[in-house]
């Protein structure tokens, strides 16, 4: 092979394969390290496949991606041998991490969020790989993902597939069964990779559960059924929506995942008692608890007077609280569970009747108001280098997609993963309290005296057609009064739990974003460096889901208002 490529420094043989072989070497004009990928003769000597290999090595060497290996030169010996020039990467592949053990859950998901972000820029150039398995995943010495042989890889057309190359246990069904073949046949062979990260090995049929191996959350399940199920209908259509539900999943922390590294049992050491260690333990015992009886005796505790509960809840007719003995310490007051009830009407005009009581309003339950829900603030990030001009920011946010693609795919993935978080989206949850809200103020008709009828019915108008609600008036009914109070008290509490989840979600993706900078940082890449903090520093801004729309939104107003102040 020297002789062949005298360009190159040839080291060692890298590894080997059924497609070839890769070589670590040295290309000697610019003395940096890569790796040679070799195909055997006969494939340069069929000329369709050396044709299509040619043409595929031009647009995997656009794929300039911080998670692909990226493409130095490509070419045919005089021998006939297909040849690939790639970067290095000093590491190791995910097959040799697999084997040293069962991956901890949060570097997998990590791993795997990489390897989604690497197929969805290949995806997005019309690329698929079609050979996804943890021998193709080189991980750095730092933890970072690069997919490497696009040796298979085809444009993204959806035709059959003649040839059914690739390895057997990662293959999507349409590949080994000669079907249409799109990006969806990547997004399954990233299923298993997901699973033998999470067990340590490739899944059988039928798959066994996840919990088997590891004590992870039934949903990891759930999540690689639907990314390796049988019909591509029914995946993950999309590779982004693949990463989002992976997020999504580690987002939600301790309560999904209680375990985070599955490891062999440690040999147990049992320990064994001997008659004058249980001597020594019982004498121990005994002096320790003369001594408490002695403090506990020295220092009587004081009565303490029984709290009081204020506001914790809505009075209830007819029910006295007993009144604790003064023999006894008071219990600690717990906080009252809110109450289904609607609540009481307040007497108002002496001509006007008692209203009745509404009936079965089981959605609009009084509740502590809460306080006014606030917009998630996220601490804007610290810079590693100089922050860009304002005038120069809003141009990188309008050119993003242009000028650093990964980025922007970044920024679509985050917006991505957002829509899949039921816990921000609050709409169906405001929708159906406001369901029972109307049905709710109907029923009050009955008890209304009739000049006052029309309130409730303004109110049944407002609701109905999603329009802004007006403020109480001084004149409106007892019971709508309540029955507003409530209902904007149950609405506050809804946007507060969406706005604490979006607030911890917009601090991930931040950081996600300012571990891009520093890795560029630390490979001497300070333009993209300064690109990258400036989106972390514009995504803190936002006060909804990110997405490129609202960045570029975000920046031309702070320039607008900017110019206002000029002036």
């Amino acid at each position: 092979m020297a002789a062949l490529l005298p360009q190159y420094a040839f080291e060692n043989l890298a590894a080997f394969g059924g497609m070839g072989a890769v070589y670590k070497g040295r290309q000697v004009s610019l003395d940096r390290p890569v790796a040679i990928k070799i195909l055997p003769p006969e494939f340069g000597q069929q000329e369709d496949f050396a044709e299509r290999f040619k043409s595929e090595a031009r647009a995997m060497a656009k794929l300039n991606h911080t998670h692909i290996v990226g493409v130095y030169d490509f070419g045919i010996t005089k021998e006939g041998h297909l040849y690939l020039v790639m970067e290095w990467v000093e590491g190791q592949t995910l097959h040799t991490l697999i084997q040293k053990g069962s991956i901890p859950v949060r570097k997998a998901a990590n791993l795997a969020m990489q390897l989604c972000e690497a197929l969805a820029f290949a995806h997005h150039h019309k690329i698929l790989h079609r050979d996804i398995k943890p021998g193709n995943i080189m991980i750095s010495e730092d933890d970072q993902v690069k997919v490497a042989d696009f040796g298979l890889a085809r444009p993204i057309t959806g035709e059959a597939e003649e040839n059914p190359f690739g390895t057997p246990d990662y293959a999507a069904p349409e590949i080994l069964g000669k079907g249409a073949v799109d990006q969806r046949a990547d997004i399954f062979a990233a299923g298993v990779v997901l699973y033998e990260m999470l067990t340590g090995r490739v899944p059988q049929q039928p798959r066994r559960s996840v919990k088997e191996f590891a004590p992870l959350s039934a949903r990891w399940d759930e999540l690689i059924d639907k990314a390796t199920h049988a019909d591509p209908a029914k995946r993950f259509q999309d590779v982004a929506e693949f990463r989002a539900h992976i997020a999504k999943l580690i987002n939600e922390g301790a309560q999904a995942v209680n375990v985070v590294a599955v490891a062999e049992d440690a040999p147990k050491v049992k320990i064994t008692l001997k008659p004058l260690h249980l001597v020594l333990i019982g004498a121990a015992v005994i002096v320790i608890g003369v001594i408490l009886s002695g403090m506990f005796k020295a220092a009587p505790v004081a009565e303490t007077p029984p709290k009081q509960v204020t506001d914790s809840a809505p009075p209830k007719a007819d029910k006295v609280e007993p009144k604790p003995e003064k023999t006894k310490e008071p219990e600690p007051v717990k906080k009252a569970e809110p109450v289904v009830v609607v609540p009481a009407v307040e007497p108002e005009m002496k001509k006007e009747e008692p209203a009745p009581p509404v009936k079965n309003m089981t959605a609009v339950a009084p509740a502590p108001t809460p306080p006014p829900p606030t917009m998630p603030v996220v601490t804007p990030p610290v810079m590693l280098v100089q922050p860009t001009a304002a005038e120069t920011l809003r141009e990188t946010i309008q050119r993003l997609e242009e000028r650093d693609p990964e980025l922007a795919q970044m920024v679509k993935d985050f917006g991505a993963e957002w829509s899949t978080n039921l816990d921000i989206g609050v709409e169906s949850e405001m929708q159906e309290l406001a369901d029972k809200y109307i049905p709710a103020l109907q029923r009050s008709l009955s008890g209304v005296v009739l000049q006052q009828r029309d309130f409730v019915l303004s109110e049944i108008s407002h609701v109905a057609n999603h329009e802004p609600l007006t403020d109480p008036d001084l004149l409106w009914p007892a019971v709508l009064k309540n029955l507003r109070r409530t209902y904007e008290a149950q609405r506050g509490t809804i946007q507060a739990q969406a706005d604490k989840t979006a607030q911890k979600m917009r601090a991930s993706q931040c950081e996600l974003v300012l571990q891009k900078a520093r890795e560029r940082a630390a490979a001497g890449k300070v333009e993209a460096a300064k690109r990258a903090e400036a989106v972390a520093g514009e995504l803190a801004k936002l006060t909804t889901a990110p997405s490129l729309k609202a960045l570029q939104q975000s920046v031309a107003n702070a320039a607008g208002m900017a110019a206002d102040r000029s002036r």
